[in-house]
Protein backbone atom coordinates (compact mmCIF):
# COMPACT_ATOMS: atom_id res chain seq x y z
CA UNK A 1 0.00 0.00 0.00
CA UNK A 2 1.33 3.22 -0.90
CA UNK A 3 0.15 6.38 0.71
CA UNK A 4 1.09 10.19 -0.22
CA UNK A 5 0.80 13.39 2.27
CA UNK A 6 0.52 16.35 -0.02
CA UNK A 7 -1.49 19.71 -0.21
CA UNK A 8 -4.07 18.42 -1.74
CA UNK A 9 -4.64 16.27 1.01
CA UNK A 10 -4.61 18.49 3.69
CA UNK A 11 -8.54 19.01 4.91
CA UNK A 12 -9.95 22.57 4.82
CA UNK A 13 -10.49 24.23 8.24
CA UNK A 14 -14.20 25.11 8.76
CA UNK A 15 -14.82 28.34 7.08
CA UNK A 16 -17.29 30.29 9.69
CA UNK A 17 -19.95 31.89 7.83
CA UNK A 18 -19.92 34.88 10.46
CA UNK A 19 -16.58 36.28 8.94
CA UNK A 20 -18.52 37.84 5.46
CA UNK A 21 -19.97 40.05 7.87
CA UNK A 22 -17.56 40.86 10.00
CA UNK A 23 -15.07 44.52 9.36
CA UNK A 24 -16.22 48.20 8.91
CA UNK A 25 -19.15 49.08 7.20
CA UNK A 26 -20.15 52.43 4.93
CA UNK A 27 -23.51 52.49 5.47
CA UNK A 28 -25.27 54.28 2.23
CA UNK A 29 -28.98 54.41 1.03
CA UNK A 30 -30.28 55.11 4.84
CA UNK A 31 -34.27 55.60 4.07
CA UNK A 32 -34.48 57.26 7.75
CA UNK A 33 -33.45 60.27 7.65
CA UNK A 34 -29.61 59.07 8.84
CA UNK A 35 -26.42 60.66 7.53
CA UNK A 36 -23.75 58.74 6.32
CA UNK A 37 -22.17 56.68 8.90
CA UNK A 38 -20.01 53.56 9.86
CA UNK A 39 -21.28 49.90 11.29
CA UNK A 40 -18.14 47.43 12.64
CA UNK A 41 -18.90 44.03 13.15
CA UNK A 42 -17.22 41.79 14.82
CA UNK A 43 -17.43 37.92 15.89
CA UNK A 44 -19.36 37.12 19.38
CA UNK A 45 -16.12 35.19 21.07
CA UNK A 46 -18.59 33.20 23.30
CA UNK A 47 -21.03 32.44 20.61
CA UNK A 48 -20.58 30.88 17.17
CA UNK A 49 -23.39 32.26 15.49
CA UNK A 50 -23.63 35.55 17.04
CA UNK A 51 -21.85 39.13 16.04
CA UNK A 52 -21.71 42.55 17.36
CA UNK A 53 -22.88 45.11 15.85
CA UNK A 54 -21.19 48.66 16.69
CA UNK A 55 -23.20 51.51 15.36
CA UNK A 56 -26.11 50.30 14.35
CA UNK A 57 -28.67 52.98 13.07
CA UNK A 58 -26.43 55.22 13.91
CA UNK A 59 -26.87 54.75 17.14
CA UNK A 60 -23.47 56.02 18.60
CA UNK A 61 -23.45 54.08 21.56
CA UNK A 62 -20.40 52.12 23.88
CA UNK A 63 -22.54 48.79 24.00
CA UNK A 64 -22.90 46.34 20.93
CA UNK A 65 -26.15 45.33 19.79
CA UNK A 66 -26.09 41.58 18.76
CA UNK A 67 -27.07 39.40 15.58
CA UNK A 68 -27.49 36.33 14.68
CA UNK A 69 -25.71 34.69 11.31
CA UNK A 70 -27.03 31.46 8.82
CA UNK A 71 -25.61 31.34 5.78
CA UNK A 72 -25.70 34.74 3.84
CA UNK A 73 -28.48 36.11 6.22
CA UNK A 74 -27.97 38.37 9.33
CA UNK A 75 -30.81 38.85 11.65
CA UNK A 76 -30.59 41.41 15.06
CA UNK A 77 -33.72 40.09 16.90
CA UNK A 78 -35.76 42.67 18.74
CA UNK A 79 -33.72 43.95 21.56
CA UNK A 80 -33.41 47.04 23.71
CA UNK A 81 -30.02 48.89 23.15
CA UNK A 82 -28.48 51.59 25.10
CA UNK A 83 -30.13 54.63 23.77
CA UNK A 84 -33.38 53.23 24.61
CA UNK A 85 -34.51 52.76 20.94
CA UNK A 86 -35.99 49.35 20.38
CA UNK A 87 -34.44 47.90 17.15
CA UNK A 88 -34.91 44.80 14.48
CA UNK A 89 -34.06 44.10 11.32
CA UNK A 90 -32.94 41.48 8.65
CA UNK A 91 -30.17 41.82 6.36
CA UNK A 92 -29.11 39.74 3.45
CA UNK A 93 -25.17 39.69 1.99
CA UNK A 94 -24.64 39.93 -1.56
CA UNK A 95 -21.33 41.04 -4.20
CA UNK A 96 -19.89 42.14 -0.59
CA UNK A 97 -23.00 44.16 0.19
CA UNK A 98 -25.53 43.69 2.98
CA UNK A 99 -28.92 44.67 1.96
CA UNK A 100 -30.78 45.64 5.38
CA UNK A 101 -34.83 46.37 6.51
CA UNK A 102 -34.72 46.94 9.77
CA UNK A 103 -37.16 49.19 12.43
CA UNK A 104 -36.20 51.56 14.79
CA UNK A 105 -38.28 52.87 17.53
CA UNK A 106 -37.87 55.62 19.41
CA UNK A 107 -39.47 57.71 21.94
CA UNK A 108 -42.60 55.61 20.11
CA UNK A 109 -41.86 56.56 17.18
CA UNK A 110 -41.49 53.77 14.68
CA UNK A 111 -39.28 54.04 11.51
CA UNK A 112 -38.95 51.54 8.93
CA UNK A 113 -35.75 51.36 7.56
CA UNK A 114 -33.73 49.99 5.03
CA UNK A 115 -29.67 50.80 4.19
CA UNK A 116 -27.05 49.31 2.02
CA UNK A 117 -23.92 48.44 4.35
CA UNK A 118 -20.11 48.41 1.80
CA UNK A 119 -17.01 47.18 2.75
Amino acid sequence: MLVSCSEEDDIQPFEDPRDKFTGQWSVNNESCQKSRYTVTISNDPSNSIQVLMYNFGFSNVSRPDTAIVAGNTITLPRQLNQEKWIIEGTGIYEDNKIQWEYSLEISGSLEACTATYIQ
